[in-house]
């Protein structure tokens, strides 16, 4: 058979598959996918969206080994998103010669294998390309764990791009890159001190080089915000896996209240059990003027 006429039938196939793996939850109508062959994703907005209706953008980023579907089982923002009127996409990493999906994020995070793949220019195309398509007030990103560290380079490399960095487990590497040009987007830093992989305090991966620790990671966005000391407020309860109110949060005394915080979840592990307000708590910080 012709090649070119093998090329319809592969999109038909393709969306059938991107449809298929978001099967549990509910598309909209108006989903579409961007991304072109090679590392498509589907854009999820909100039911009876206008597209000439500026409306926000989050970016949801995997962690390493992982995917899209996986990151919204672990923290389900897509159905939050719908009610709050928020536009959602979840792309996927590359997969390194061992099959495992990573984001080139940092030394310390996740390019294990040396592929050398341009990922924050992937993902700065993808939001071009969504807004090329629809009207968008704002973006912000949030990641887990390695999608931590993809955020977290974005809001360095390109802090005039994006409203809010959210993210799980994220890092930075030691010491930490220059992240004080532009400015920078609020930065809300979610960590479980007993997390196994990716430490609190700050550590190495698979003999990588260093990451920062939770309070390092947020102190380095502090300074650049030109924010005083972390502040410990009245603890909550987050993770229904760990007992009683466990996170304590932490928010830099910044011109702009509530801009730079963490909530450190004593007790937390890599992947918390994420309490229902999750999406809201996210979606809030994310896109609240």
């Amino acid at each position: 058979m012709d090649a070119r006429k093998l090329r319809p039938v592969f999109a038909g196939v393709l969306m059938a598959a991107l449809l298929t793996a978001c099967s549990r939850f509910v598309l909209p109508p108006d989903a579409f996918v961007v991304g072109g062959e090679d590392r498509p994703a589907v854009v999820l907005p909100p039911p009876d969206h206008d597209p000439t209706e500026p409306t926000p953008l989050l970016v949801v980023l995997h962690g390493y080994r992982s995917n899209a579907s996986q990151v919204e089982r672990l923290f389900p923002l897509g159905s939050g998103a719908a009610v709050a009127g928020v536009i959602v996409v979840r792309p996927e990493g590359t997969k390194d010669t061992a099959q495992q999906r990573f984001w080139n994020a940092a030394e310390a995070c996740c390019d294990l294998l040396d592929r050398g793949v341009d990922d924050a220019t992937y993902l700065l195309d993808l939001i071009a390309e969504i807004e090329d398509r629809v009207a968008v007030s704002q973006v912000a990103v949030f990641g887990h764990s390695n999608g931590g560290f993809m955020a977290y380079a974005l809001a360095c490399r390109h802090p005039e791009r994006f409203a809010a960095v959210i993210t799980v487990a994220g890092a930075l590497d030691d010491p930490p890159p220059d992240c004080g040009a532009g400015d920078p987007p609020r930065v809300l830093h979610i960590h479980g001190t007993d997390d196994p992989i990716i430490d609190y305090a700050g550590g190495a991966l698979f003999q990588q080089p260093p990451y920062t620790g939770a309070e390092a990671t947020v102190r380095t966005f502090a300074d650049a915000a030109g924010c005083g000391d972390l502040v410990p407020g009245a603890a909550f309860d987050l993770d229904a896996g760990v007992e009683g109110n466990e996170t304590v949060p932490l928010a830099a005394t910044c011109p702009d209240d509530g801009r730079v915080v963490l909530l450190r979840i004593d007790g937390g592990r890599h992947e918390p059990a994420v309490r229902e307000s999750f999406a809201a708590r996210v979606l809030g910080f994310a896109f609240d003027e």
